[in-house]
């Protein structure tokens, strides 16, 4: 089967196999002070393949988002409801009965509708907003019909079923969800509104309601804190992950920035290479944008007016919600292109590590190369991770990107993990050869970072 992107193409058995771990994988364990991949449980290539056949009408990445959703809601649009299919509800077409079916591992929240959920009146909107995406959670394909209802809510959230019913009844009021025909008092269904195909929506993990194995699940561990705002703030940081290589919240909205005291410093020049030292520990971190504006609150002084801010970021980062990926870029600037990963645990010499610490050692050694053994330079710079790059590029930078410790596996996640893949390999060839023409005495050939087609 092939899958067609712009001029992009590629089999998919050859992303099953040397690209599986750029696919698939989401983050859990803490180490040192960044997370370990682990394959998402539940979640292959192959299981996606009923719908990414949307990608034939894609042009570019850009539009990963919404085509995702697109090509999952397109076949059930007019299916119907009810049970006057063909017995074979899994079968494409008309015959596929809307709602029904596993779907992806992800839902999808309109963005209007989550807004309205902060506007209308309720007794508890902790409660309100966490039935809703409970709800969500239950659909099928169409991300519409779901019989999941208040058990659902206490299994996966410790709600408490009377409280869950309160909940589902103001949604049921306010117009987020209605009673199926179908629906019974012993065996509840809901209908919830289509999302508009020109939308832009949230995509959410499944596994964010359920849980990862034994697990709690996120959503119940953010629901024990009592904070709403905490759980808006997550689901809004979702709503920011960009589909490049990084797969993360934009930098210009959330990340860890270097020290004020050291920026990109260029170490040497030799031949046609520039080495630069980047530092990311002892900096700090910086928001910008209209989701941080929810949680500012009036202060006389900016560290109090942002202070709830911070903490409620502070909370997702001790509840394991979020984690910071260090990522080197083209320039220091907000909108600077992402390069490559790095692993600042390849600066101690551990011997395994995923594949942005062998890009991170294949990186260094270079520099190591370049310098012609002057340890007493190298030693200067023993906790900056040390760039080396051609003469004429302008000075890179180093920033920390917030990523979400569980994904939603959509085929934009899944064509982001490619893009990510291809980008170190093309880097750590490009290290590689620089090592080795370092070793031959050789300075003259800069390192080739065009992405192969």
């Amino acid at each position: 089967m092939d899958i067609r992107t712009g001029a992009l193409k590629f089999n998919v058995r050859q992303i099953a196999k040397p690209q599986i771990s750029a696919i698939l994988p989401i983050r859990m364990g803490v180490r040192h002070d960044r997370l370990s991949l682990m394959p998402l449980t539940g979640s292959g290539v192959l299981d996606g393949l009923d719908y990414l056949d949307y990608l034939e009408h894609l042009d570019s990445l850009d539009g990963d988002k919404i085509a995702c959703y697109h090509g999952l809601v397109e076949r059930s649009r007019n299916a119907p409801l009810d049970g006057s299919a063909s017995p074979d509800v899994e079968s494409t077409g008309a015959d596929r009965v809307r709602g029904r079916g596993r779907g992806g591992n992800f839902l999808a929240i309109d963005r209007t509708a989550w807004e309205r959920l902060w506007e209308v009146e309720t007794g508890n909107r902790l409660n309100l907003v966490t039935a809703f995406i409970v709800l969500l959670a239950g659909t099928g394909s169409d991300h519409q019909l779901s019989k999941w209802s208040a058990k659902a809510c206490e299994q996966h959230t410790g709600m408490g079923k009377p409280r869950a019913k309160v909940a589902i009844d103001e949604l049921i009021q306010h117009g987020f969800v209605a009673h199926t025909e179908r629906s019974t008092k012993l065996y509840p269904q809901y209908r919830l509104p289509p999302i508009p195909l020109d939308s832009d929506p949230i995509f959410l993990p499944v596994a964010l309601v359920t849980g990862i194995e034994t697990e709690a699940s996120m959503l119940r561990r953010v629901r024990e804190t009592g904070d709403a705002l905490l759980l808006r703030m997550l689901v809004d940081l979702y709503g920011l992950v960009q589909l490049d290589a990084t797969f993360g919240v934009p930098i210009a909205a959330l990340s860890q920035t270097p020290p004020e005291g050291y920026p990109a410093r260029k170490v040497f020049e030799i031949g046609v290479h520039s080495v630069w030292a980047l530092r990311l520990s002892g900096g700090s971190k910086t928001a910008k944008g209209d989701w941080a504006t929810h949680h500012r609150i009036e202060s006389r002084s900016n560290d109090g007016a942002w202070g709830n801010f911070w903490s409620r970021v502070a909370m997702l980062e001790q509840v394991g919600a979020i984690w910071y990926e260090a990522w080197i870029f083209d320039s220091e600037d907000p909108d600077a292109e992402p390069l490559f990963p790095v692993d600042f645990a390849a600066l101690y010499g551990q011997v395994e590590g995923d594949d942005a610490y062998q890009l991170t050692r294949t990186m260094l050694d270079a520099a190591a190369n370049l310098s012609e053994e002057r340890n007493d330079l190298l030693n200067r710079y023993a906790l900056d991770m040390l760039v080396t790059l051609a003469q004429h590029r302008r000075a890179p930078g180093i920033r920390g990107v917030a990523r979400m410790r569980i994904e939603a596996d959509t085929p934009g996640r899944r064509l982001s993990y490619y893009k990510r893949r291809t980008q170190i390999e093309t880097y750590e060839a490009g290290f590689t050869q620089i090592a080795l023409d370092a070793l031959r005495g050789n300075y003259n050939r800069p390192m080739n970072t065009a992405t192969p087609q």
